[in-house]
């Protein structure tokens, strides 16, 4: 997952140099959200690092990127705007799965139980819309063995849906199935699964010998 300063420089990096220098001009002398705009002496004759490096320090990276979205909508960019929206919002949601699950999984080890697979899959289906849960069902009865009947797939949700599959195959089986239906169609949530996955099972690995506290 890139971060916020590494984030925020790729957007940069699409402005012309007429454009930064316009961007800059924005951050320099317009005062935006009632945050006090980055002395002018600051930005002159600096690149983009430098440009990122100081919004950050001023703004915090949160603010940063308000500020950004903020003058490239101004700036007419608003294409590029939507882009780091919505990279920006896909990180964040992806550090909320990983945070839940590492919650999670330090909460089933403690009560010594094994239920950390069906929440993590549960809440990266949350993604999918009712059209895509639908076709996720369908294709499930079709490219992965055993199918799961169509009639206990029928009007169920997406907790519901979990519950069956791990019934049928198994916690790493339906991880594995799951990813297998993404890849179908839907290749980023396909690897973000794998990845949030493979980093809840490295923690538990690392964690095998210590206490909970």
């Amino acid at each position: 997952m890139m971060d916020v300063p590494a984030l925020l420089l790729t957007c940069l990096e699409e402005l012309t140099e007429e454009q930064l220098k316009t961007f800059q001009f924005y951050l320099s002398s317009v005062q935006l959200l009632g945050l006090p705009p980055i002395p002018e002496r600051q930005l002159e004759n600096t690149d983009r690092q430098v440009t990122v490096d100081q919004m950050v320090k001023r703004y915090d990276p949160e603010g940063a990127v308000i500020i950004t979205l903020r003058i490239l909508r101004r700036m007419n960019l608003d294409d590029l705007a939507e882009k780091l929206e919505r990279y920006h919002t896909r990180g964040n949601i992806t550090t909320m799965y990983i945070n839940l699950y590492i919650t999670i999984t330090v909460q089933c080890r403690s009560n010594q139980k094994e239920h950390s697979t069906d929440f993590i899959i549960t809440f990266i289906l949350q993604e999918l819309t009712e059209d895509q849960l639908k076709k996720f069902q369908s294709s499930g009865r079709t490219c992965v063995f055993p199918p799961i009947p169509k009639s206990q797939l029928e009007n169920t949700d997406r907790q519901d849906t979990v519950g069956q599959m791990v019934k049928t195959y198994g916690p790493e089986r339906a991880v594995r199935n799951t990813l297998k239906i993404l890849r179908m169609n839907l290749d980023d949530l396909a690897e973000k699964l794998e990845r949030d996955h493979t980093r809840g099972v490295k923690l538990q690995g690392d964690n095998s010998n210590s206490p909970i506290s």
